[in-house]
């Protein structure tokens, strides 16, 4: 029997839930996703449990219709939670042993490893991915297998990425609640990750931006391994915000005109016309029309803060220059026009939408970048029941 698995998103504009089966031939299918408008969230974080508790109820049940209509019915008990927001930090650790016969063995390395197990979090933090980013012998370091080689003091460079346990907690509360119970708490931006890059992009250095409603993570992949993540609090929702400003119109008028008229970059293109129709409920809104190079201006003024940002997060750890295989652009804030090609003009690297291309069932999804997150969600479910790694043990210590 294949195993199913689930993940829950609760979002600042959506709140996702996804279910995904192992198919025969091991590939991943997501065979039922569900989204709804979250209520309860801001900047990724619950402010009332009892709205949030309605909208995973909501989900849920449009969860249950979606499959009725195909003949299934799965009931679900548990949900990975993908978690994002600007509580979340990563943080660099290092293991250190001392190489006993001048030349690595297997002890060593078990050793160096549970050298870690010295750091401890604080009550208000959890692990939410301890990720090892390569060994260092004697000064020589981003060593992937040191068994064998000779030297006489190993160290083991790891990243861990950890949230605000209490903004966690009420997440849990929330599905508790909605009799739902939270499995393992996922960062969004490396679950993405798992959902669009490429061997090959991990290896040559890939930044995933993964844009929501209320904040933005972000993750670099070099030589294979995570080495660096974290989250600014800019997002699609800020955008909305400044058009409602600029524009002095309402937020759903804001959010449609975004996503279908407006551009990340300033300029308006040939064959564009020069006003933009303002959507509304009567004749007299409809009838309305704002100039679309100050509609792109406005967005772009706030995308370029965004990405003015990471650009130095980026240069601070001197990654910036090593993004050989570019950017990778996922969430829903990733629909905006033009915004791959701001992507390059600020951090001087290519640009792509991310569409996730290691499961199957959502090549027929309009803008399937939204999913990136919950999808790689529900390959980190399916990866638990196939491996255990050491890191698993560091995971459980640090919580």
């Amino acid at each position: 029997m294949s195993a199913i698995n689930a993940a829950l998103e609760i979002g600042s504009s959506r709140t996702v839930l996804a279910i995904g089966e192992t198919q025969q031939d091991g590939r991943l299918k997501v065979i039922c996703h569900s989204e709804i408008p979250s209520s309860g969230v801001r900047k990724s974080q619950v402010f009332d449990l009892d709205q949030v508790k309605k909208s995973i109820l909501s989900v849920l049940r449009e969860s249950e219709k979606k499959q009725l209509e195909v003949g299934s019915k799965i009931t679900l008990g548990n949900a990975f939670l993908v978690v994002s927001g600007a509580h979340v930090r990563t943080t660099p650790l290092c293991g250190t042993t001392a190489v006993a016969r001048q030349k690595v063995t297997q002890e060593e390395i078990d050793e160096v490893r549970r050298s870690l197990d010295s750091f401890s979090l604080p009550n208000n933090r959890e692990a939410l991915e301890v990720v090892e980013r390569g060994y260092e012998l004697d000064g020589m370091d981003e060593i992937s297998d040191p068994k064998g080689m000779s030297g006489s003091v190993l160290k083991l460079h790891a990243l861990l990425v950890d949230a605000d346990a209490n903004r966690i907690q009420d997440a849990r509360t929330a599905a508790d609640g909605a009799k739902l119970e939270i499995r393992d708490p996922l960062f969004a931006a490396t679950c993405a990750a798992d959902a669009v890059l490429e061997e090959y992009e991990r290896q040559n250095g890939a930044l995933v931006i993964d844009c929501g409603g209320g904040t933005t993570g972000y993750a670099v992949y070099l030589n294979g391994r995570l080495v660096t993540a974290g989250t600014i609090g800019i997002g699609g929702d800020h955008v909305t915000n400044d058009i409602t400003h600029a524009f002095q119109t309402t937020w759903a008028q804001a959010e449609a005109i975004k996503v279908t008229q407006a551009s990340a970059m300033p300029t308006v293109l040939p064959g564009e016309s020069a006003r933009v129709q303002m959507p509304g409920d009567s004749p007299l809104m409809e009838s309305r029309t704002v100039s679309r190079r100050a509609l792109n201006t406005v967005v772009n003024a706030r995308l370029r803060e965004l990405l003015t940002i990471l650009r130095e997060k980026l240069e601070e750890v001197e990654l910036l220059h090593r993004l050989h295989a570019g950017a990778v652009l996922v969430g829903g804030g990733a629909r905006m026009r033009e915004f791959p090609a701001l992507i390059a003009q600020v951090l001087g690297t290519s640009a792509r939408m991310g569409r996730p291309i290691h499961v199957d069932g959502l090549d027929d999804t309009p803008d399937s970048e939204r999913f990136a997150a919950i999808a790689g969600a529900l390959l980190y479910a399916q990866r638990t029941y196939e491996e255990k790694s050491f890191f698993d043990l560091i995971r459980r210590v640090f919580r």
